[in-house]
């Protein structure tokens, strides 16, 4: 997208109301110490055309002076025509700036100039910035009342004042989901800053010679002398074992992802060796004293404000859909909102389906589609699957991935792609906030054990197996297991991989297991899917789950009240009191499934190309007496992916 900066904004006022200033893109920053010749500017915009598809309504870039704070606003050939700006190639003195910052913006409503990026406030300060901060609209009051005063209807202006006002501070009064570029001219620093979760990513690589930091790795890989070596122990580990995203490491040599919850304020020649500071943090205050009903009535309030603010937009919006309990949740909150709104239409859900298939939850579906009067879309990975498409998006994830699911998401955000939704509502988080998956069970069973409360842990996993069906011996048994390993960690032994190995299976807690889970497990690769497969097709993904006041909630809750009576995300089911109980209560938790040992198995010969063509690009086969027709359906698929990846680059 386009950035800019402007030297002055006219003082003129424009109408205004409460409304959201969604802005999806992709953005940028480039340094060179020895200044900035005309070529560097060219690579950083073939830096920048890799993230086209985050923003195919033009991009924005500034040149920044780091020894002066003196910036410019810069037109290249993708500079819409109504955006002012100071000087093009031809008129750049070259090595004049060192600092570049650039957006690829994809507009959702007030296409002028005002609001383009970067943009540059009266005190010289420029931004780029990726996400949307959902509490603008009442910061933006608050400032006013502090004597800002504000030209746009963009959240991005809100976002200056507050820097302004409250300096690296601001970050903790936002909610909402970023990666933000300030450079700070008065105090000449450049900060960056990541929301609370990591919704939306930013990833750096560099030294104090030189450094990128970009929305995607695929940027960062367009200038000729970043890294093209993947790192040995991380793409080993995620074959081996299917874990990626555990670390801030990504899979490419030297560059990494930037912390959740952090910030950093540092010269341009000291930002990549500048620790990050935090600024949130998991709660610490223990166990809050709440009854039952009183915490699911508060979530309650919490997830209907969450999913309303969500609902902020000028543009058409949807929802996904599985037929499982937290996608169902948002649409049901949603729909609620909407009758009480008085608001016309029905709701869009999106959904992918294998009809006759492991993982169908077609029939679920229906029944909400029946429930509510939804508009319905639903979309068969499978059978609309091809390589050509499979390649284009291992393309867009950036890395590799570890199952056919994350296809499955790539298959519904492109039905997204070609209706008129544009802003997107989605239940991401939900399972590991409040214990959907099976081996929070477990965890939650083994600490009961070493509590020393044996009836309550017998009497947990009688009822989890009377509703799942399974042999109480077995499932004792793995518990049993789970301790013996426990002390084994306690006593000093280690496992294999990234330190978070050990710390996750060392958790004594329930609550410690959903900590490493949002930090580390799972949640930094489901975003990286999310992102990446919704912006692929121009699509804002939107989490309520993860505001970050549910997410503090949650941390706070008693582990029982997320598991009881056999039930997982019993205070969710309790709190979604207007679902139907066909879906409150399923007992056939599915997660997001696909067909996935039929799907390898039916083009096993060109997944195992990819395979191939993986340890051929330097992946070292952690199997080495295994040919890849022995290979089973999940490690094939790892390393196919990663081969995917490494040709689609």
């Amino acid at each position: 997208m386009l950035l800019e900066a402007v030297a002055e904004i006219p003082s003129c006022t424009f109408p205004f109301k409460p409304r959201t200033s969604p802005i999806m893109c992709g953005i940028l920053g480039y340094y060179r110490a020895a200044g900035l010749q005309k070529a560097d500017i060219f690579q950083a915009q073939q830096a920048l055309a890799a993230l086209r598809h985050r923003g195919p309504n033009g991009e924005g870039i500034c040149l920044i002076d780091s020894k002066t704070g003196k910036s410019w606003s810069f037109h290249s050939h993708d500079t819409p025509a109504d955006v002012q700006t100071d000087l093009d190639l031809g008129t750049y003195v070259e090595g004049s700036a060192d600092l570049l910052l650039a957006q690829r913006r994809l507009s959702i409503f007030d296409l002028s100039s005002r609001g383009w990026q970067p943009m540059r406030d009266h005190k010289g300060n420029v931004i780029v910035f990726n996400g949307e901060v959902y509490n603008w609209w009442e910061l933006r009051e608050e400032l006013k009342v502090r004597a800002h005063k504000f030209h746009t209807e963009s959240d991005t202006e809100v976002i200056l004042a507050a820097y302004r006002q409250w300096g690296t501070d601001c970050f903790a009064r936002f909610n909402g989901m970023w990666s933000i570029i300030i450079w700070d001219a008065i105090q000449q620093r450049v900060v960056v800053s990541n929301d609370r979760i990591g919704i939306k990513q930013l990833y750096q690589w560099g030294n104090a010679t030189e450094w990128m930091l970009a929305s995607e790795i695929k940027a960062i890989r367009r200038l000729p002398h970043s890294p093209k070596v993947l790192d040995g122990p991380t793409v080993d580990f995620f074959l081996r074992f299917g874990q990626i995203d555990l670390t801030e490491q990504s899979a490419l040599s030297g560059v990494q992802r930037l912390k959740p919850g952090h910030w950093t304020k540092a010269r341009v020649q000291d930002l990549s060796a500048t620790a990050p500071q935090s600024y949130w943090d998991f709660p610490t205050t223990g166990v809050r004293d709440i009854s039952l009903d009183d915490a699911a009535h508060e979530l309650r309030d919490l997830l209907d404000d969450a999913v309303s603010l969500r609902m902020r937009a000028d543009v058409p919006w949807g929802t996904t859909l599985s037929g499982g309990l937290d996608s169902s949740s948002i649409i049901y909150a949603a729909h609620k909102i909407r009758l009480r709104r008085k608001e016309p239409g029905a709701i869009h859900t999106f959904t992918a389906i294998f009809p006759g298939k492991e993982g169908d939850e077609s029939a679920f579906v229906r029944f909400i589609e029946g429930d509510l009067g939804l508009n319905a879309t639903f979309t068969n990975p499978l059978d609309r699957f091809d390589f050509e498409d499979f390649e284009r998006f291992m393309y867009h994830q950036d890395q590799p991935v570890v199952s056919t699911s994350m296809y499955a998401q790539w298959s519904v955000m492109k039905s997204v792609g070609q209706s008129e939704v544009t802003v997107l509502l989605d239940g991401q988080g939900g399972d590991e906030l409040f214990g959907g998956y099976h081996h929070h069970f477990y965890k939650y069973a083994r600490s009961l054990m070493l509590q020393g409360k044996l009836g309550a842990c017998n009497q947990v996993v009688e009822e989890y197996c009377a509703l799942k069906g399974w042999s109480p011996k077995e499932v004792k048994q793995t518990i049993r297991n789970d301790v013996k390993l426990f002390l084994k960690l306690k006593l000093g032994s280690k496992m294999p991989g990234p330190p978070q190995i050990t710390a996750w299976n060392a958790a004594s807690s329930l609550v410690d297991v959903l900590k490493l889970d949002l930090r580390s497990f799972i949640m930094p690769s489901l975003l990286r899917y999310e992102d990446r497969n919704s912006m692929a097709f121009g699509i804002e993904a939107r989490l309520p789950f993860l505001d970050y006041r549910i997410v503090e909630f949650a941390l706070t809750m008693p582990d029982e009240f997320k598991i009881q009576g056999g039930w997982q995300k019993y205070i969710l089911r309790k709190a979604m009191h207007d679902l139907p109980e066909k879906i409150r209560f399923r007992k056939d938790k599915k997660g997001f499934t696909t067909p996935h040992a039929e799907w390898i198995t039916q083009y096993r010969d060109r997944f195992e190309d990819y395979a191939q063509a993986a340890l051929d690009g330097g992946a070292t086969n952690p199997w080495p007496k295994k040919p890849l027709r022995e290979l089973d359906h999940a490690q094939l698929f790892r390393l196919a992916s990663l081969g995917a990846w490494l040709k689609s680059v």
